[in-house]
């Protein structure tokens, strides 16, 4: 019989050369292989650099086909550290975002959307799989894997709000407070066609848009950053001439973009000019109990990422305009209507 473990299947013999023990689960598309060192030589330059770019990684990702897989999380250990690797191959799971849930605060991920890579200490993992009462690094990566997929709502904005909608209208409702947001024409910052990639708090691997006059790129109170539509922001805010002073907004960062695919930043806040919510724009919102995914409508870049205590928010005259709002911005930016 197969030794199975959290789901997965161990497989012997693979037949590619570089890999030791390798764990299968069907259900995912996921594979878990410890490497060698010939494999995670070129891996473990790259885990040294201080950012991770896209040359050379293709060849990596080239086992994804080869072991006919969406996910694989290649494992080893070097210099009294466990390293992984990871690969995506489908907008469903974002590697950097799957590599920060296997290890939270003990250990250093870096990466974006399709690969990522993750370091951290043996002893100290050690202590945390004691705590889980398990023995083994393979084990414990197997059981996080296979975690992240059991401890996730999904939800596709479109059919949600199609298929809930006297559920959703049950909500409370909320309106934003007249505080000052900031907004950016995108060909404000590169001619039309350019490419841009931002970061928002519920994307930090980042999503690529075109700047077009349609698109918007909005500033919040921490300085986060994230992209609208021309028509839903002309709904919903009173754009002004304004400029954005962070000092007076005392902004927790400095808010940008990144060219693509030159990897230079650009500033936002000297570009920005402030607007204010209409006060007739609002949502209906309820505050999530669960690690919840939310998949906008028209969306081919990815998902919003919402934790307990985070709110799911429904703009009211489109119930499938559904995103996340993490609890602290939200307890700012948002009173009951």
């Amino acid at each position: 019989m197969q030794e199975k473990l959290y789901g997965f299947v161990r497989q012997e013999n693979i037949g590619i050369p570089g890999f030791g023990d390798c764990y299968r689960s069907e259900r995912d598309g996921f594979v878990v292989a410890e490497i060698s060192e010939s494999l995670y030589q070129p891996l473990s330059a790259r885990l040294e650099r201080v950012e991770l770019k896209e040359d050379g990684i293709e060849s990596y990702q080239q086992y994804l086909k080869q072991l006919d897989c969406r996910f694989l999380l290649l494992v080893w250990r070097e210099h009294e550290e466990e390293r992984l690797y990871f690969f995506s191959g489908t907008r469903q799971v974002r590697a950097l975002e799957f590599l920060d849930y296997l290890v939270p605060e003990f250990g250093l991920a870096k990466g974006d959307a399709s690969s990522a890579g993750g370091r951290m200490s043996s002893a100290i993992l050690n202590v945390q799989m004691a705590g889980m009462e398990l023995s083994e690094t393979m084990e414990y990566f197997l059981k996080m894997s296979a975690s992240y997929f059991e401890d996730c709502e999904q939800i596709d904005a479109r059919q949600y709000g199609i298929e809930h909608e006297e559920e959703i209208r049950s909500f409370p409702r909320y309106v934003k407070k007249q505080v000052p947001w900031a907004y950016v024409r995108s060909t404000d910052i590169v001619e039309q066609g350019k490419k841009l990639r931002i970061k928002s708090l519920e994307n930090e691997s980042g999503i690529i848009i075109i700047s077009d006059p349609d698109i918007y790129i909005m500033i919040g109170c921490r300085g986060e950053v994230y992209d609208m539509r021309r028509e839903k922001f002309e709904h919903t805010y009173e754009a002004t001439k304004e400029p954005l002073d962070i000092f007076t907004h005392m902004l927790d960062f400095l808010p940008e973009a990144e060219l693509v695919p030159e990897g230079s930043f650009i500033s936002l806040d000297e570009l920005a000019h402030l607007c204010y919510p209409k006060k007739d724009a609002g949502i209906y919102a309820k505050k999530l109990s669960d690690r919840t995914k939310v998949f906008p409508t028209g969306d081919n870049e990815g998902y919003y990422l919402g934790r307990a205590g985070d709110y799911m928010a429904v703009r009211r005259d489109d119930l499938t305009d559904i995103y996340v709002i993490q609890e602290d911005i939200f307890a700012l930016t948002y009173e009951e209507a």
